[in-house]
Order: C-alpha cells, then structure tokens, then sequence
C-alpha cells in the first residue's frame, strides 16, 4: 500500500472514529436533558440537585462543541507568497474571463500583478490566478486540507458546515492598488448610472451533495477585499460589511470585508479577516436553497471590471487557523 493510501485511510479511520464519539457525546446530553425533565416532574428533587445537572449538562454540550469544531478541515494556500514564476507554477492556473489584449496576469518579483480593462457593457471580465480544481475542469493540485499546516493532507475538497465557529479560520493578505478609473456605462444591470471594480478571493464550492461542474448548481463565495462604484468624474468605496445574493443559474453570494479609499491607492494594505466567520454569513444570507454543507474544490484570486479598468498587485495571501 501506498504512503498516500496509507493517510487516506487512516484519515478515514480517525474520521469514524470521532464521529463515532460526537454521537455518544450527543445522546448523553439527550439522556440528560430527559433525565432532568422527568426528575422535575415526577419527583421532588433539592435545588443542588437540579444545579448540578445542569451543569453536568453545560459541561458536555462544551466538550460536544469543543470536538464537533476539532473535526471541521480547512485548506491551506500553497505557494501564497508567489514566488514562483506563473509558468513553473504547480499551484496557481491563470484565470482570465473575458479576457482581452489588455489583461496583465503575471508573477513576478515576489508579487503577483493583475490588470483588467473592462471594454465590454454587458458583463463583468477579470484577471487572476485560481488554485485547486475550477468549476470549468481546470486543475492545477489539489488543496493542502487539514486542522493545520503542519497537520494537513492534500484532498480534492474541504467540507465546511452552513455554521462555522468564528475564531478559528483566518485569512491574511497584502496588496495594493496600482490605477483604476471608468471606461464605460453597464447595460442592463440595475447601476446604469456607474461601472464596478472589486478585487478578493472567489471559493468555488459544491452545494450539500450535488456534484461540481459546470451543469450543477455552483456557489460562488465572494469574499470581496475592496469594491468601488465608479464615473467619469467620482470614485465610491463600497462600505465594509456589504453583502449581497443573487441567483441566476448558479448562486452568487458575498461580504465585503474592507475599505481602500482612493488616497491610499499606491501603499500596501493590510488585512486580516476571521474568513470561517464570513464564510457563515454570506451562507446564511442565501435563502432560496437549503444549505447544509458545501465542499469548497478551488478559489481564485482577482481583480474585477465592469465598465472600468483595475491594475492590482498581491503580496501574498495566506490562510491559517489560530496558533499557527
């Protein structure tokens, strides 16, 4: 047997293992639960008593939380300082929609430099690199999943719950932004009167059980870094915290997570987020489909157009779960 079967099956011995003890762990908090229900009602019992159920009680449904967020994965991005050359790459593809004579798509001197001149009206174009598999069937490696860096297995997908403990997935990023500025008005979209840049990191993600391709019903997680409205004459930064859904054929949801105002284009930002806590909003934002799970296969890293032109560079961007 192979060392990579190997993992793979213990990965899957541990796994039914601890799925094994979460089921134990919840129907002892049931048994207690009943246990202190029935005692309230058929019997008189002394207030220490029913305190210290109750605190039994607390005391599993934390250990049962505490083991139930151990077995959540998360992936890990390779190559996330860009360092290697985009044609030597094993990590990153290169991700051009809507591409033209214009888009910059490169890495070079420890950064990665994007640029994407929006000369279309009717939808938005981009310019960036994606990891992992892309809902088109592109591939470059699989994802480095696991509760750590150090811990961690390469995998097709990694699952997340609909609810994700905050505090325990972290993403941090640099980048900077080089130019932007208007090209020409969107047609029917429902901002006729402005274009559009954003700029983040995209989860390509499976729904429940449902397969990942381009027939299936794909989720497009938008995690938005930066976003601008933008004329002839002004440019609006979209506030932090805006989210938005949309359901055409496949679900498009999003958060953004910061602000870049236009005096600190040229200087490096900056950012931080607890991404397992946006990941769990924008989830709860969608409401036409019952969301149980989704398995994330790849993500992308971009700057985005409509009516408008963006010169982007990244530093690096990085995932990490606490204390590593």
């Amino acid at each position: 047997m192979s060392v990579s079967n190997r993992i793979k099956n213990l990965s899957r011995k541990v796994s039914t293992r601890e799925k094994g003890v979460i089921m134990n762990k919840k129907l002892s908090v049931f048994m207690i639960i009943a246990l202190l229900a029935g005692t309230a009602i058929g019997y008189s019992v002394s207030i220490p008593q029913v305190s210290k159920l109750q605190s039994e009680i607390s005391k599993w449904i934390t250990d049962y939380n505490s083991l139930h967020g151990s077995l959540i994965k998360y992936f890990f991005i390779e190559e996330s300082n860009f360092t290697v050359p985009l044609n030597e790459s094993i990590w990153w593809g290169m991700e051009a929609w809507h591409s033209n004579p214009d888009s910059v798509c490169e890495i070079k001197n420890g950064t990665l430099h994007l640029f994407y001149n929006g000369t279309i009206d009717y939808s938005y174009g981009n310019s960036g690199v994606f990891q992992g598999k892309h809902t088109d069937g592109r591939f470059t490696h699989q994802l480095l999943v696991g509760d750590s860096p150090e811990n961690a297995f390469y995998g097709d997908y990694v699952v997340f719950p609909k609810n994700i403990q905050s505090g325990e997935f972290l993403l941090k990023t640099k980048f900077r932004i080089r130019k932007m500025g208007f090209t020409l008005y969107p047609v029917n979209f429902s901002h006729p009167n402005y274009s559009r840049v954003n700029l983040g990191i995209t989860l390509m993600c499976a729904l429940n059980n449902e397969p990942f391709n381009l027939t299936a019903k794909t989720l497009w997680l938008d995690v938005y870094f930066a976003g601008y409205c933008i004329n002839e004459t002004h440019i609006w930064t979209v506030p932090e915290n805006w989210n938005y859904t949309e359901y055409p054929d496949d679900i498009h949801a999003g958060c953004f997570v910061g602000e870049v105002h236009p005096q600190e284009f040229g200087k490096w930002i900056m950012l931080s987020i607890d991404l397992g806590d946006y990941i769990s909003k924008t989830l709860n934002l969608i409401t036409q489909v019952d969301i149980k799970t989704i398995r994330v296969y790849g993500f992308i890293v971009f700057v985005e157009c409509l009516g408008a032109y963006a010169e982007v560079e990244y530093d690096y961007v990085s995932t990490a779960t606490i204390g590593t």
